[in-house]
């Protein structure tokens, strides 16, 4: 993913016609800097990272490429595997009390989605 930022925040700028001139203006920053930012030859600070989400009406994370790429569709699934789904990311994403043990919660939705889906 090498580049990345500097073409995403290319890409955003010429998507609304603008030219680096304009980007750095919004910004309050030199060309020469926007330049610098599209090529990756300087680093982003955190709060111009934050002012370019805020002018683009994108999150951090998507600026960053840290949201997901791609999607999986619940088309097509049926209710208990669309709950099963929900109930496998809600326990996951929670912090674990346990360590690295999986816990009776987790271990029963493990279950619950190799019946759903086996």
């Amino acid at each position: 993913m090498e580049h990345y930022l500097g073409e995403k925040l290319k890409k955003l700028r010429e998507s609304r016609g603008w030219t680096q001139a304009d980007l750095a203006k919004r910004l309050n920053k030199a060309v020469s800097t926007v330049s610098g930012y599209e090529s990756d030859a300087h680093a982003i600070p955190l709060d111009v990272l934050s002012s370019i989400s805020s002018l683009f009406s994108i999150s951090t994370d998507e600026l960053l490429g840290l949201d997901a790429p791609e999607l999986l569709s619940l088309s097509g699934l049926t209710e208990d595997q669309k709950k099963t789904l929900v109930k496998l990311r809600d326990e996951f994403l929670a912090p674990s009390q346990q360590g690295n043990d999986l816990s009776p919660q987790q271990m029963e939705i493990l279950h619950d989605v190799i019946k759903a889906f086996g």
